[in-house]
């Protein structure tokens, strides 16, 4: 073999490796990148399903339910594209897709239902969260229109404010059974207060009425004891600590909601 054959074949050699690597390296990026975005699809997957289980029946509105069956079944369908194998991601898209022609033939509700649990009460605060995470991560990103995102996130501040105020009252409850009549006056005084304070319709206007007849049946009460003993520093604290909840709501700063998450 010539000189000039031996440099032609270890040129065209090299060239061989060169372009095998070049491919190995474009496949296992393509790999890599795969592999991320099943793992950001299947959390969001989850997220999606936390909140849909999150809500008790009726507690959403037709228009935020859907947001989020929609969602999850936009994300069950890239994830059986993704992975074929896996039978869940296309039954769970089926299920979505039966449950939304199911929220479409619903009727509007008219009054979420009152939370009188107080795991219940966590879930779906932290729900609303995620929720109002993602609506605004929609409307930056223009998936969503302004003026209907504006719809939903003013919904979700009133679902929030029904919670606290749900809170409040439950607290209360507990309080008035275990005999704190102070401290169930004030639980129910910081519910009343809420309603006043935050609530622009007219929809929580009966539940204040209950409220403040409460309110009297506790402070006459009060007056018959004669008991004018200050919160303690641990009641005090919890109920602070419930108006820090609905703090997460009652701003209009959307720096809040801009911090990167799984709608990425």
């Amino acid at each position: 073999m010539s000189t000039a054959s031996v440099i032609v074949f270890i040129v065209v050699l090299l060239g061989v490796l060169v372009s095998y690597a070049f491919v190995q390296q474009t496949v296992q990026t393509k790999r890599e990148q795969r592999l991320r975005l099943v793992t950001a699809l299947k959390s969001r997957s989850r997220t999606f399903k936390f909140m849909l289980n999150g809500f008790p029946d009726g507690f959403l509105s037709k228009e935020l339910k859907l947001l989020v069956q929609r969602s999850l079944a936009d994300v069950s369908e890239q994830l059986s594209r993704l992975e074929p194998k896996d039978p869940q991601y296309l039954q769970d898209l089926q299920l979505m897709n039966t449950q939304m022609i199911e929220t479409q033939r619903q009727a509007a509700r008219s009054q979420p239902p009152i939370l009188e649990n107080p795991q219940q009460i966590k879930d779906v605060r932290a729900a609303l969260e995620e929720l109002n995470k993602y609506i605004y991560k929609l409307e930056a990103k223009q998936t969503l229109p302004r003026n209907q995102a504006t719809t939903m996130k003013n919904q979700v501040r009133s679902l929030a404010l029904q919670v606290s105020v749900d809170g409040h009252c439950l607290n209360g409850k507990q309080a008035r059974q275990a005999g704190k009549v102070k401290l169930a006056a004030h639980y129910y005084n910081l519910a009343a207060s809420l309603i006043k304070r935050e609530s622009k319709s007219e929809a929580l206007k009966p539940r204040l009425v209950t409220i403040q007849q409460t309110l009297e049946a506790l402070n006459k009460r009060l007056q018959e004891e004669q008991d004018m003993s200050p919160l303690s520093d641990k009641e005090q604290a919890e109920a602070e600590n419930m108006e820090d909840e609905w703090d997460k709501f009652s701003t209009d700063k959307e720096d809040i909601w801009k911090k990167k998450n799984v709608y990425d």
